[in-house]
């Protein structure tokens, strides 16, 4: 029987089941891993919507992390600059293809707020910003690095249609120092136009990431159960070919 447990065939059996179940359990604990992460990244978007606006300064002293300052809902008074406008294209909301008008709100201190003030159909024309003194309320968001496989904007020159809203590559481009961090615009005073759509909320889903844990640990004990029964019918063969002979 041991002969038969460690002939070539069987030890490939072996080392190939042992490989597969590896591979599929350590899938099941990155899908729990993830799963992890989006309830964390749920809670906290949830606790940041529920804090006080705050002013630029306050918001950017609560973490040297941008990352961690992002949701936290923020608070400025300013003016638009003119001619500063930016559209963040190829972007989609509520199955509709369209644009976001990406504005300089100059503060009183002369530095500069990015505000992206919502969503507009491609069919639509873009409306300026509100002119004069304007108070905002919006939700904080970092800038956005290029993934693989995006377009890209020019390195160089002013930009006028933007793929993403990268705030070191707009700053170029304006006259100030801009802030780091830039919002997604909730409400306006004086309002902007009706015509543009509030930017989506996130959306606070945990995904099928659960049950992909569970898919991967039963493929995993799928194919334990199928080894068991491989290496129990060899052995059965052997021994019924040794009670033959």
């Amino acid at each position: 029987m041991v002969r038969v447990l460690l002939s070539v065939k069987m030890l490939a059996l072996h080392l190939f089941t042992i490989v597969l179940v590896a591979v599929m359990v350590g899938l099941g604990f990155w899908q729990l891993d993830r799963h992890n992460e989006r309830a964390t990244f749920n809670d906290a978007v949830r606790a940041r919507a529920q804090v006080e606006p705050r002013s630029p300064d306050e918001v950017l002293s609560i973490d040297s992390n941008m990352a961690n300052l992002e949701w936290y809902p923020l608070t400025a008074t300013g003016e638009y600059l003119p001619d500063a406008d930016t559209l963040l294209v190829n972007v989609s909301q509520n199955g509709q293809a369209g644009v976001d008008p990406v504005s300089a709100l100059q503060l009183d201190d002369g530095r500069i707020l990015l505000v992206n003030r919502g969503f507009i159909p491609l069919a639509e024309t873009v409306p300026a910003p509100p002119e004069g003194r304007v108070t905002i309320l919006g939700r904080v968001r970092v800038s956005d690095e290029r993934e693989r496989g995006e377009l890209s904007d020019a390195a160089e020159g002013t930009l006028r249609e933007i793929q993403r809203i990268d705030i070191p590559r707009l700053a170029a481009q304006l006259p100030g120092e801009v802030l780091p961090v830039y919002v997604d615009l909730l409400g306006s005073n004086p309002a902007d136009s009706p015509m543009l759509s509030r930017i989506a909320d996130p959306q606070l889903t945990l995904g099928p990431h659960l049950s992909y844990v569970m898919q991967w640990w039963i493929f995993s004990l799928c194919a334990v159960v199928a080894w068991v029964f491989i290496v129990r019918r060899s052995l059965a063969a052997t021994r019924r070919a040794t009670t033959s002979a």
